[in-house]
């Protein structure tokens, strides 16, 4: 055989493996859509309902767009206010006065309920974010913005620009660690005796004012110290240093006498500062148009991609928010999806610009006017440790959540 009709072979013989492959695919992920519901909810929101087929069986998805522009906009929300307590999307969704909503980021379903991934509220960040993970970050005109990073926090010292790194914010201390707790903790940090809590008002931001974004960043008061477990001031945080910490760091801590004037600050990608809400979960399944699944750059499991019960975050092109859910239950009804396969719906069906995930499964739930609209598939609706709502857009930037 001569050389140019070995190659010739070669070529055909690849050809036609990968054609066989992308066909496989193509089929795999193929759908139609059988039939589409569409109501108006309020002026600027607008609630969809698509069954659709998949070589699989039929899907149920949800989707609520939001336009920015017509005076609403999402808004992170923790359950009952406290970091650990859970409560179903719809209690939720019904205490802040939500027009609609879904589940969140996702938890710790072991006690005690932690959030996994970033949450930051009215400028005030809650929890933390140390794996790199996208986050769903919301201006003070309510658009959104999608990024994938890590996390890291330290107080700074402007006086003597020192640095002391935070290990987390509001849970438990431990050894050695350097920890930040808010309201939303508790009224205590009920910390063991071996450390040392330096108590902080904050004086910026104030209360958001709407549509200004903060540049000043998270400025703060010393305003006293304790050896001890210690009340969490509401209009503050309380940082808290395990013993092995303050001796690590105690020359910095001779520098947080009352008055002194302290900042929180992080390592957000840059003008991320700004926006007031932060919301974290994952995978980043659309990034500008195109389907951009990286389970190994996000520490996620690809095990994790099999059809479920799943929940998103999108947004259109033209700069509308796009909630999403996605039904698993009987096989006649709806048999979920693959993060892929809600990536190719997100956009060859919604034509979404951005989509990202949130926690999925038993969790996911929407609520629109008092009630829920889709299935959980527990069959009753799982308690959760945060939601997105949608809000009027003066009562996302006045109301203290």
């Amino acid at each position: 055989m001569s050389r140019s009709r070995f190659v010739r072979r070669c070529l055909a013989l690849c050809f036609a493996t990968w054609l066989a492959f992308e066909g496989t695919h193509f089929v795999a992920n193929a759908w139609q859509l059988d039939e589409q519901w569409t109501k108006l909810i309020r002026k600027g929101i607008t609630f969809y309902h698509f069954r659709i087929r998949l070589n699989t069986g039929p899907v149920h998805l949800f989707m609520i767009e939001v336009d920015p522009r017509a005076g609403y906009a999402l808004h992170p929300v923790i359950a009952n206010d406290r970091i650990g307590s859970l409560a179903p999307v719809d209690k939720l969704g019904k205490s802040v006065g939500a027009v609609a909503a879904i589940n969140g980021g996702f938890f710790d379903t072991m006690k005690p309920n932690l959030p996994v991934g970033l949450i930051k509220i009215n400028y005030e960040t809650i929890f933390e974010q140390f794996l790199p993970r996208p986050v769903l970050g919301i201006d003070a005109s309510g658009r959104l913005n999608f990024e994938t990073f890590y996390l890291h926090s330290f107080l700074y010292i402007p006086e003597t620009q020192a640095q002391i790194p935070l290990n987390g914010y509001n849970r438990k201390r431990k050894y050695g660690e350097v920890v930040a707790f808010g309201s939303p903790y508790g009224d205590n940090t009920n910390t063991n005796e071996w450390g040392k809590e330096i108590v902080l008002r904050r004086i910026s931001p104030a209360e958001p004012v709407p549509n200004v974004p903060n540049l000043l960043g998270e400025k703060y008061l010393v305003i006293g110290e304790s050896d001890r477990a210690t009340p969490i001031p509401k209009d503050g945080l309380v940082i808290s240093l395990h013993s092995a910490a303050v001796k690590k760091f105690r020359n910095k801590l001779s520098q947080l006498y009352p008055g002194a004037e302290v900042e929180i600050r992080t390592s957000l990608p840059a003008g991320w500062e700004k926006f007031p809400h932060l919301l974290g979960g994952g995978p980043m399944i659309i990034k500008n148009g195109e389907i951009v699944l990286d389970y190994s750059k996000e520490k996620f499991s690809s095990r994790l991609n099999y059809p479920a019960a799943r929940t998103a975050v999108g947004e259109t092109f033209d700069g509308k928010a796009a909630l999403i859910v996605v039904d698993k239950g009987d096989k006649d009804y709806s048999v979920g999806v693959t993060w892929e396969q809600l990536g190719i719906l997100g956009r060859d069906l919604l034509n979404l610009k951005n989509l990202m995930g949130f926690d999925g499964g038993g969790s996911s739930s929407m609520f629109i006017e008092n009630k829920l609209v889709n299935k959980p598939s527990g069959g009753i609706p799982r308690a959760v440790a945060n939601i997105l709502a949608v809000v009027p857009l003066q009562k996302n930037q006045t109301r203290k959540w």
